[in-house]
């Protein structure tokens, strides 16, 4: 798990309006300093303790997630002239990268520099070929020992994201934060999930 250093400050002589972290003293490097959160902090700890929370020990409640499934299965529309028409995917791709990646690669697509890379002008993102991406995405990455970024996991397979809301995710990449990438369809996206999953 990597350290998130940017949503705490260190300061000499907090004021009565910070909220104080209590790190043990072995853990500071500069012990004349306090640990403080700072809004960004605040926040997100709010956010946590807001979710709703499984029940513990039986598991049987599940959290919402911010992404929820569609019973229908998606449908390729297609127009009513006949003629031959990109597909439409039913799944939300801005709700399930919300769900699946934002809270790494942030929701400009940017990332966390030495934590997690930006979606905005990646190769991987803009490449037309998507077997790599979707490698990534089913099997996970140790960017580490690569690029100096935490291993992303794998997502597509521990969220169990179907071919449709996969090539949502993807779609939704390629054309966000100056992406202009093409666009990928379901079954292309489907052919290389097989082709990739271990």
């Amino acid at each position: 798990m990597p350290a998130y250093p940017w949503l705490f400050i260190l300061k000499e002589n907090p004021t009565m309006d910070d909220v104080v972290v209590a790190v043990p003293e072995e853990f500071l490097k500069d012990k004349t300093k306090k640990v403080v959160a700072t809004e960004d902090a605040l926040n997100l700890i709010a956010y946590l303790q807001s979710l709703k929370q499984t029940e513990m020990p039986t598991g049987d409640n599940f959290p919402e997630f911010l992404y929820k499934r569609n019973a229908k299965s998606a449908a390729v529309a297609s127009s009513a002239g006949g003629g031959e028409t990109p597909e439409v995917i039913a799944a939300d791709g801005v709700a399930l990268y919300a769900t699946n990646c934002q809270a790494c690669h942030q929701q400009n697509g940017k990332g966390l520099p030495g934590a997690f890379p930006s979606l905005a002008g990646s190769k991987i993102v803009l490449d037309e070929n998507p077997e790599i991406f979707v490698d990534i995405i089913m099997n996970g990455y140790n960017a580490r020992a690569n690029e100096g970024y935490g291993p992303m996991p794998n997502v597509g397979t521990m969220a169990n994201l179907t071919a449709e809301e996969i090539t949502a995710i993807m779609n939704h990449e390629k054309t966000s934060w100056g992406n202009d990438a093409k666009t990928v369809t379901v079954d292309e996206i489907q052919k290389v999930i097989d082709k990739v999953k271990k």
